[in-house]
């Protein structure tokens, strides 16, 4: 990580900056991407000593502010506040892989499981068989159905597909690309 401490009215002591870069350095085991700079500013007026630190992520910005009468306790909350935001930052990108936020994980909790298997068998929430399907053949399964989406691969393309209902009404149609 890259440190780049500015004072403003005083002069930082060696032990000081030691001190203050191993507690800034812990909050990259918080982060969730590397951190590409911290920038720190300590002012030193009318005997407290303020800070501003700004945490640089790729597409992301941390910010926060603190006041003491010492730099170290300064620091100690700029420290805890970024560690607050990295954390709960993490969650939220944690979240979004695990799929809480909605989408295919949650319309197959939802509705007990995505089916695509013979007309016989039990819906199952652990997994599903994979029908081979032309394109007119996969939205006539899904039209007979009552599911929210259906899963199949196209015997034209050999690729993954997916029929769903649009907000309009209309059947959609999706298919994954060639890497």
């Amino acid at each position: 990580m890259q440190f780049d401490i500015t004072t403003r009215h005083f002069a930082l002591g060696d032990d000081q900056r030691e001190t203050i870069e191993a507690a800034l350095a812990k909050l990259e085991r918080f982060s969730p991407r590397p951190v590409q700079t911290l920038r720190l500013t300590l002012t030193h007026e009318a005997g407290r000593f303020e800070a501003d630190a700004v945490l640089r992520l790729k597409n992301h910005d941390f910010r926060s502010e603190a006041a003491a009468m010492e730099p170290e306790y300064a620091v100690d909350e700029i420290v805890e506040s970024l560690r607050k935001q990295l954390t709960k930052f993490k969650g939220k990108i944690s979240g979004k892989q695990k799929g809480e936020e909605g989408g295919l994980g949650r319309a197959m909790i939802e509705n007990g499981g995505v089916f695509a298997g013979p007309a016989d068998a039990e819906p199952t929430v652990e997994g599903f068989v994979l029908r081979d399907l032309d394109l007119a053949g996969a939205k006539e399964a899904f039209a007979s159905a009552d599911l929210p989406f259906l899963v199949f691969r196209n015997v034209d393309n050999a690729r993954l597909g997916v029929i769903y209902r649009r907000a309009d009404g209309q059947l959609g149609h999706m298919e994954a690309e060639e890497t």
